[in-house]
């Protein structure tokens, strides 16, 4: 379980102090560029010139001597500068701009060093800022997908619901029950529960069981906690996975998960890690065909991953941990209101998702946070919708997310992670929330291979196309802002929605609209209900 971000956060501004000092220093000076050739002053002093600028509170004169700077010699610390002031005089669409451009010098200077931790810091910094408007059409017909393309367990379509209620105060008493109950509160039967369980005890048979009885399918996480060397091809693996077979339930392995974090006892040794999840995935392949493999890191640090991947041959499908907390480490001055939880996911995403379905393994927002002895149920609706929705329309092959219900300030296992309360029965309106979203029949309630109870499909819109049939449309938005006041949606200059939380839908019926083009205008307001962002597309009926 990951919840504190402190792979990949822990002293972010030391690190990114460090760099741009390190890079002023190592970058040698560049030859006025030709377009510039009037301007006779040096980079250097118009850098510094920048500086005192910005050190007076003279923001636009300090914009323009980085500019001009940057215009000469685009080096990171120069583009760190310019992307400050630009934050700073809420450009923030410039300011984002800036920041890809001083991240793109690092991955190429962490490429050859390595070290690539600056490059993802600065990346968060730009995606922080960045705002991304995308329309997507939900229409009647499932996606064509056929079985040999399918991963064990895959559904074509839609995503499955999972969640973990062991110790959820609003179940946790009704123990066995407990699963249903959790159903019952949520409005909606769950595909998957997950536990986690230690390697050498036996098979969970009787809590298998009760999953089972209550519709859903178990997602184990088996960790080592004796380390990787305990872990053989020996009489108690064989039983283990005889035993899962015996349990006649869809079983989501998940082994030796966030191999990547330093937390975890099996850390630190690729090459042994990928030899023991391979051997266990041999034993689990030949005693258990109702075992899918799972290999889950952790959504960071990123750099890692990827060494630690033990083939195609050996896992069934990606998962990751992924939890948006409302501050990094515990600590009030270190907010994480801007990171958007899709972020996490987009590099993993992206190495294996052509290959494999991937696997939010946990997730959990902060509803109440310890740092600040605050409620932040707002921050925790904004995260979840922001994963769930994000996740339907711009990363399909993400097909479960599992929610992470308790309260680690009354329950955890150290004090260092007894920071967050993330139970859905203890925010009303937070379980409220997930309800209605969850109502959304692309999210499924039981597992199953090949075709889903979903049987619509999702696609990107292209401006200027055509729409020819009925459709649903739905906005997705991520702004500078993380708290959005309201978004607007026009069509052919009407108002058609105004809503101030995901989804953002409304209906396009062309059999209603004249034939030829017509207008949908989105318009983003921030939380002091300025205008963020607009974006218009075209479309014709036929």
């Amino acid at each position: 379980m990951v919840i504190t971000h402190k792979q990949g956060w822990r002293g972010l501004r030391y690190l990114l102090a460090f760099a741009l000092i390190l890079t002023l220093a190592a970058q040698p000076f560049t030859p006025i560029k030709t377009a510039h050739a009037a301007d006779t002053v040096h980079h250097w002093k118009h850098y510094t010139n920048g500086v005192a600028y910005m050190n007076q509170g003279k923001i636009k004169l300090a914009i323009k001597e980085f500019e001009l700077a940057v215009a000469q010699s685009e080096q990171a610390g120069y583009l760190r500068k310019l992307a400050e002031c630009y934050t700073k005089d809420n450009q923030f669409q410039k300011a984002a701009d800036t920041y890809y451009r001083e991240a793109k010098i690092h991955k190429a200077l962490g490429g050859k060093s390595g070290d690539l931790n600056t490059y993802y810091a600065v990346l968060a910094k730009a995606d922080a800022l960045n705002t991304n408007i995308e329309l997507y059409l939900e229409k009647a017909g499932a996606s064509i997908a056929t079985n040999s393309n399918l991963a064990k367990f895959e559904p074509a379509s839609g995503m499955y619901i999972g969640a973990y209620v062991e110790k959820d105060s609003g179940v946790e008493d009704k123990k066995d029950g407990k699963f249903n109950a959790f159903n019952t509160l949520a409005g909606k039967q769950h595909a998957v529960y997950f536990n986690y369980h230690k390697y050498g005890s036996a098979f969970p048979y009787h809590w298998a069981e009760t999953v089972k009885k209550a519709g859903g399918a178990i997602q184990l996480a088996l960790q080592p906690d004796n380390g990787l060397s305990a872990v053989k091809d020996d009489v108690y693996l064989r039983k283990f996975a005889k035993d899962a077979k015996a349990a006649g339930v869809p079983i989501f392995l998940r082994f030796a998960s966030e191999m990547n974090g330093s937390w975890v006892k099996w850390y630190g040794n690729p090459s042994l890690y990928i030899e023991k999840f391979r051997l266990v995935s041999k034993v689990m392949k030949e005693e258990a065909p109702n075992v899918a493999m799972v290999w889950s890191p952790a959504a960071n640090p990123k750099q890692k991953i990827a060494s630690y991947y033990p083939g195609d041959d050996w896992v069934d499908w990606v998962g990751l941990s992924i939890y948006s907390v409302k501050y990094f480490n515990g600590n009030v001055k270190e907010p994480a209101d801007q990171v958007n939880p899709l972020d996490s996911i987009d590099y993993v995403y992206k190495l294996y998702a052509s290959r494999k379905p991937i696997m939010v393994s946990e997730f959990g927002a902060t509803h109440f946070s310890k740092a600040g002895n605050t409620s932040t149920v707002n921050f925790a609706i904004t995260k979840m919708n922001m994963l769930y929705h994000g996740a339907k329309l711009k990363y399909p092959r993400v097909k479960s997310i599992n929610w992470f219900s308790l309260n680690t300030l009354t329950d955890s296992y150290s004090a260092e992670r007894s920071l967050n309360n993330f139970s859905l029965t203890e925010s009303p309106a937070l379980l409220s929330s997930y309800s209605k979203m969850i109502n959304d029949s692309y999210y499924l309630s039981k597992v199953v291979s090949g075709t889903s109870s979903y049987t619509k499909s999702v696609t990107k819109f292209a401006n200027q196309g055509n729409i020819g049939k009925p459709a649903t449309g739905i906005v997705w938005v991520k702004t500078y802002d993380p708290y959005i006041s309201k978004v607007v949606i026009k069509l052919d200059g009407a108002v058609v929605l105004t809503r101030q939380q995901y989804p953002y839908t409304f209906s396009i019926q062309p059999d209603k609209l004249k034939a030829g083009s017509h207008k949908i205008e989105i318009v983003v307001f921030d939380s002091k209900n300025r205008v963020a962002s607009r974006k218009s597309y075209t479309f014709k009926t036929t």
